[in-house]
């Protein structure tokens, strides 16, 4: 009692009814679960040695080593060259050789366009290439070569074959991109030059020079007197058509014609050396 008369109260008791207790924790499980991803880690780890030791065995086994090297695919590449190339050597463990780098490393050679190497189990590997194909002979300052997809691939060394048509016009600066005039120019040469390679009457064995004017288009020059057709910018197989169907009775008179043309569509214009026809 206070000396205004309230009754003094003692210490509140916890209402325990109503205390929210937290669920005990189960150690033993969490221990248990502890225990099993240690355990699985041990069996990953164990696993992986396992391997690992199994592909030492399987390497260092003569059951593996290279007994022969299958080369497929080269035309102007020698075997012994794409096997100097490749640095496979019978002996060596199949499963030391790096298949990627050995391929990546046979595409640094200028006539390889693609390379694949394979595993032939037990003992042997297989080398396909894919060479560039020339098609022609392009004057970009020194002489390359262009394979039949328009990729100039390779300067011409003492020794490769000049039996190809030459192909004049060009810069460097005109083919230094991709999509631009030069390339769907050397593009269209390309493709009169694999024309002309189907044909019989008039083929690529009576052209010697395909010169590009960016403006005029394309003209031929022939083996035979260097007599020059103008074929101009378009509709270029059907002017072909029609100079194979009159060629057989102008290569008699080459020796007295200037140039021919081809520009007018349906029209071939023979200029002579004194004169003029149509």
């Amino acid at each position: 009692m206070t000396a205004s008369g309230r009754k003094l109260s003692g210490p509140k008791k916890k209402d325990l009814k109503n205390r929210r207790v937290g669920p005990r924790k189960d150690y033993k499980k969490i221990f248990s679960q502890i225990l099993y991803v240690l355990l699985m880690l041990i069996c990953g780890v164990a696993l992986l040695a396992g391997m690992g030791f199994a592909m030492y065995l399987l390497s260092a086994s003569d059951a593996f080593k290279v007994d022969s090297i299958e080369v497929e695919g080269n035309l102007h590449l020698t075997r012994e060259e794409v096997l100097a190339l490749s640095d496979i050597r019978h002996g060596r463990g199949t499963f030391d050789l790096d298949l990627e780098l050995i391929g990546k490393r046979l595409e640094e050679n200028e006539w390889i366009r693609q390379a694949q190497v394979e595993r032939k189990l037990p003992r042997g590997i297989k080398v396909r290439v894919v060479e560039h194909l020339p098609c022609c002979i392009i004057n970009l300052g020194y002489l390359y070569y262009v394979d039949n997809e328009a990729q100039v691939f390779k300067v011409l060394h003492h020794g490769d074959s000049l039996d190809y048509p030459l192909v004049s016009g060009f810069t460097r600066e005109d083919l230094a991109q991709e999509h631009t005039p030069g390339t769907r120019w050397l593009e269209q040469v390309v493709e009169v030059i694999e024309e002309l390679r189907r044909r019989t009457v008039f083929d690529i064995t009576q052209v010697a020079q395909v010169h590009v004017d960016f403006e005029r288009g394309l003209e031929l020059f022939t083996v035979t007197h260097g007599i020059a057709l103008r074929l101009g910018k378009d509709h270029l197989s059907s002017k072909l058509d029609l100079l194979e169907h009159m060629y057989p009775e102008l290569k008699t008179e080459l020796g007295q014609i200037e140039y021919i043309d081809l520009n007018v569509p349906g029209k071939l214009i023979v200029k002579r050396l004194d004169e003029n026809r149509e």
